[in-house]
């Protein structure tokens, strides 16, 4: 074999290789898309469904400041309910983002930006979801507190603060356990992140090849 056939050799040699990265480039990229496309449309899902529960709820809280099912004497026992309100319109708030976030539509834009998009969204609700998590283990405390007044009605003052102390006790617990377990906290963009790490490190991968 001659020198030009060599060189033609090693030629189609090289553009085999580079079909072949590019055609595994293409298979792994399309299926991270993929992936990101199915975890978005469970999201959306789900989004649906706590949407309606959320409405749900404000319909019941609404009875609950209408029709006083409770018999409350005081308008201060109305407030923890109000804090919940509170929670419940900032967990739609938070619904309706991730709705917006993930409405970008995944042909029209590279994954890679599309990925850094949706996680950067989430990074920014953070403190927002934080303070969801105190609302609402406000509201259930003070939820307790607010049958104090009935309780008196029928209780010395001492049994019915130790009647009272102890959901409340209770509650914190659960709330302590809750924000150690990170349940207010949104594990969404979790799965977006491996996808960016996984369609970084192939890109690092053919930049090394090249």
């Amino acid at each position: 074999m001659n020198l030009e056939e060599l060189k033609s050799a090693w030629q189609a040699y090289d553009l085999k290789l580079q079909t072949s990265q590019l055609l595994t480039e293409k298979l792994v990229v399309g299926i991270i898309r993929e992936r990101s496309r199915s975890r978005v449309a469970q999201i959306r899902r789900e989004n649906r469904f706590f949407f309606v529960l959320l409405v749900f709820e404000l319909v019941i809280l609404g009875a609950v400041f209408t029709g006083n099912p409770f018999d409350f004497t005081y308008t201060m026992q109305f407030a923890p309910f109000a804090f919940l309100a509170i929670g419940i319109l900032m967990a739609l708030w938070t619904v309706f983002k991730s709705q917006m976030i993930l409405e970008t539509d995944m042909n029209s834009t590279t994954l890679g930006a599309f990925l850094k998009k949706v996680i950067r969204e989430y990074e920014k609700n953070k403190k927002f979801e934080s303070w969801f998590g105190i609302i609402m283990l406000v509201s259930g405390c003070f939820t307790v507190l607010s049958f104090l007044p009935k309780k008196l009605e029928k209780m010395s003052l001492q049994a019915a603060l130790i009647d009272t102390a102890i959901p409340i006790g209770i509650c914190l617990l659960i709330y302590f356990l809750a924000f150690k377990l990170g349940a207010f906290k949104n594990p969404k963009s979790a799965g977006f992140k491996e996808d960016l790490q996984e369609l970084e490190a192939l890109s690092a991968e053919l930049e090394q090849l090249n």
